[in-house]
């Protein structure tokens, strides 16, 4: 039978059993309908799986006991970081999940003067995101969750980058570089890849982005949606990256 898997953010031990409560306890009880004694893995979102044998389920809690722990090398390739400006409805959604089975570590979603999802404080999109993000990693095999940030102005996207070797933007306008030339000299380091939005970047943003250190780069004569473009350009940093 094929073990299943489980994400819990943090692990919290009790008598030596690691505790499963909330929406991941009722996945677990109610979805996966799992019972004392069959076998569950665990992820951390942080590297690790354990490999656990669920003890006791309760009414509203299951305890699990944890009898190997494995460290995955994931954490050791290249981490890519997509500034991309927000879409609405379920197009963001699919862009979430499919970036996070194709390995992306962090996205940022990036407020441009053309983006026309907007946010309040009570706005509960975020929240969603990151939900994806967990179940797409679970289903997907990872065993890291990508983090899924705040919105933030596009200036205000420095101190996420500070510390990043490669910066790219892929901009429609570009006419002397194509993506082929992002990757002459980037045979190892993080990147951060910006993404406008579908009505495009103006010319202020490209010039304050270059300011800024980023080279912009052109994905050729097709214009991608906003929610296709990601997935292109991290699908060719997948293939840059393990071709040998």
């Amino acid at each position: 039978m094929e073990v299943r898997r489980i994400f819990v953010d943090k692990i919290k031990s009790k008598n030596g059993l690691v505790l499963v409560a909330g929406q991941t306890y009722k996945y677990l009880v109610d979805v996966l309908r799992k019972a004392p004694g069959d076998r569950i893995d665990v992820i951390d979102g942080k590297g690790y799986l354990y490999r656990a044998q669920i003890h006791t389920i309760k009414s509203r809690e299951a305890y699990l006991k944890i009898f190997d722990v494995i460290y995955c090398p994931e954490e050791k390739k290249r981490r890519v970081t997509l500034c991309v400006s927000p879409i609405k409805g379920s197009r963001m959604d699919w862009m979430i999940e499919k970036a996070t089975e194709l390995g992306v570590d962090r996205i940022l979603p990036t407020l441009f003067r053309r983006t026309i999802l907007r946010f309040d404080e009570k706005d509960k999109k975020v929240e969603r995101w990151r939900r994806l993000a967990v179940e797409a990693s679970r289903q997907s095999g990872r065993f890291t969750v990508p983090e899924v940030l705040s919105p933030v102005p596009l200036r205000g996207i420095l101190p996420y980058v500070i510390d990043i070797e490669h910066r790219w933007v892929l901009y429609e306008h570009e006419e002397e570089k194509g993506i082929k030339d992002a990757f002459e000299n980037c045979k190892e380091g993080d990147i951060c890849v910006v993404i406008g939005p579908e009505g495009g970047i103006e010319d202020s943003e490209i010039a304050w982005l270059k300011e800024n250190g980023f080279l912009s780069f052109s994905l050729g004569s097709t214009i991608f949606r906003t929610e296709t473009t990601p997935l292109v350009i991290l699908s060719i940093i997948h293939y840059e990256s393990t071709k040998r």
